[in-house]
């Protein structure tokens, strides 16, 4: 029997398709439960009043992609929005003060020049869901993504996804860990703050439920309950318990298998020493 979860393993973490990099990593859980990541969506919103009468502006609070507001006219249309790639809109009367910031403030007026700023504040993200603690280090993933890296404490890591300088991803690993889906690429960050990523291996969005082999042979079960995706990986060393992405991905891995599941059903598999190969479905 292979040695279990808790005992130091020799990662690779694969950087574009062809090119690795070898780092040694602690595992995270025991070997008779999978680890995983359940968080909440990570996404909050409202609605309010716009300051030009029967419009409105729906305010979005997102851990991935930082604040946004659109401005809505009385029939629902969108005239105007401002996020991180553009923080004002002066013509408008709409901006955004500290748009990946933990506590955003949309500012609205419907006159230009000495006129105040109605201010009002983007609704709380949970704690898990805002970026906190020290930058430890920056992965470079590609020519146009950036990890970046922050621990809050022992045992607590989170990671910032940019492509081309754009914030697109955002994950939490409290205790467990917790994982990214973006383009081809998977990243995994481990509560020890090391890292898995590699490229491709995984199914499209929203697929087949049923039961799924891996490049070792592993078996994965995707299941849905109450409208959310669930996943159960099965190897040598038995059958975990399944592990549902409410709105986070969640992970799960013994000491060769790690299998990421998103919340819209996308299967990411990666296998230890093994030529990588998105999973294959065998039937329900």
């Amino acid at each position: 029997m292979r040695t279990a979860l808790r005992t130091a393993l020799t990662v690779v973490a694969l950087v574009g398709t062809t090119t690795a990099s070898v780092v040694t990593a602690t595992a995270a859980g025991a070997a008779t439960a999978a680890a995983s990541s359940t968080s909440s969506a990570c996404l909050a919103t409202k609605t309010i009043p716009s300051v030009f009468g029967g419009w409105k502006v729906k305010l979005v609070n997102s851990a991935d992609s930082g604040a946004s507001a659109k401005l809505l006219d009385e029939k629902g249309h969108v005239v105007s929005t401002v996020d991180q790639s553009r923080t004002v809109d002066s013509a408008r009367g709409l901006r955004i003060t500290g748009v990946l910031s933990a506590k955003p403030v949309f500012g609205q007026r419907s006159q230009g020049g000495s006129t105040p700023w109605k201010s009002t504040a983007f609704p709380v993200l949970s704690a898990d869901c805002t970026q906190s603690g020290k930058l430890v280090r920056t992965l470079r993933l590609d020519s146009r993504t950036t990890a970046q890296i922050f621990k809050v404490s022992a045992g607590h890591y989170q990671a910032r996804v940019f492509q081309s300088g754009k914030l697109v991803r955002f994950i939490d690993a409290h205790g467990r860990s917790g994982a990214a889906l973006f383009g081809s690429r998977t990243l995994v960050l481990n509560p020890d703050g090391t890292t898995v990523t590699w490229t491709g291996a995984k199914t499209a969005a929203n697929p087949r439920l049923g039961r799924y082999k891996l490049a070792n042979g592993a078996m994965v079960k995707l299941v849905k309950r109450a409208g959310v995706y669930g996943a159960q990986l099965t190897t040598s060393h038995g059958t975990f318990s399944v592990e549902y992405a409410k709105g986070r991905p969640s992970v799960q891995q013994d000491d060769v298998t790690l299998v990421v599941l998103g919340a819209d059903g996308t299967l990411s598999g990666y296998v230890y020493g093994k030529a990588q190969k998105p999973p294959v479905y065998l039937g329900a």
